[in-house]
């Protein structure tokens, strides 16, 4: 078999920490072997991620590619550090409605799931939703009220895959919870407002993400539960592609 080229795909520093931590327990235990890993980075929204993902694919076509970071529960039975593996992802607009959706499943690695029994609990996922803002609880509630099958929600996998699909790479996309439905973070109006008592008219989608420096304090204990799962997910989803050709 070829020697592979595996990307890691993450859309924010604390994720990508998880995951290079995971690679170089890889490279420690020599599962790589000649197989070349990258972990890149997406930045943060929709417009961003897809931006970014077709610049790195000008440059070179990865062999497989890992979607993966954190994402907050819509399910009421999901907690921190609970594993998704979506079977679709949709595009949500403003005012909640899917405008497109995608199958994952098909596309997805089929194997890797059955191998994940170390990363807390895992729920193969309906519907993983990617939104265009941070969802606060009645943004949760409005969305589970509409589709039952939106497990959780996050702000790049549906351009990801989108971009991989029409690419023809295969890929597999899972994310661990780092805030449960109920958890609360402050409001968009409070973090722009406080930036407007500085000066700054223009206020970045990465300031509003739900792991931006303002919301991170709050969901902290969370977050380090779910980056503790990412990295060992990580190391399984290496080992399950990689272990066999490095012998």
């Amino acid at each position: 078999m070829k020697n592979m080229m595996i990307w890691m795909l993450a859309a924010f520093r604390l994720e990508e920490k998880a995951i290079e931590k995971a690679l170089k327990t890889a490279i420690r235990k020599k599962w790589t072997a000649n197989n070349k890993i990258e972990v890149k980075s997406t930045g943060v929204g929709i417009k961003k991620s897809r931006i970014m993902l077709e610049k790195y694919l000008e440059a070179q076509k990865p062999d497989m590619v890992l979607i993966t970071g954190t994402a907050g529960a819509v399910n009421t039975k999901l907690k921190a550090g609970d594993v998704v593996f979506p079977d679709k992802v949709c595009l949500v607009d403003d005012t909640n409605k899917i405008q497109k959706i995608l199958d994952v499943q098909k596309f997805s690695g089929a194997g890797f799931f059955k191998r994940t029994g170390k990363c807390r609990r895992v729920y193969k996922a309906p519907i993983l939703a990617t939104v265009k803002r941070t969802y606060h609880i009645e943004d949760k509630d409005m969305l589970r009220s509409m589709y039952s099958d939106i497990y959780a929600v996050d702000m790049e996998s549906f351009s990801l895959t989108d971009v991989l699909i029409k690419n023809k790479i295969p890929f597999v996309l899972f994310r661990v919870i780092s805030d449960p439905y109920n958890m609360k973070f402050p409001k968009d109006t409070f973090i722009d407002a406080l930036f407007r008592l500085k000066g700054i008219k223009r206020i970045y989608v990465f300031l509003r993400h739900p792991v931006s420096a303002f919301r991170l304090i709050m969901i902290m204990p969370a977050m380090l539960t779910s980056l503790c799962v990412l990295k060992k997910c990580v190391e399984v989803f290496i080992s399950s592609v990689l272990k066999s050709e490095a012998g």
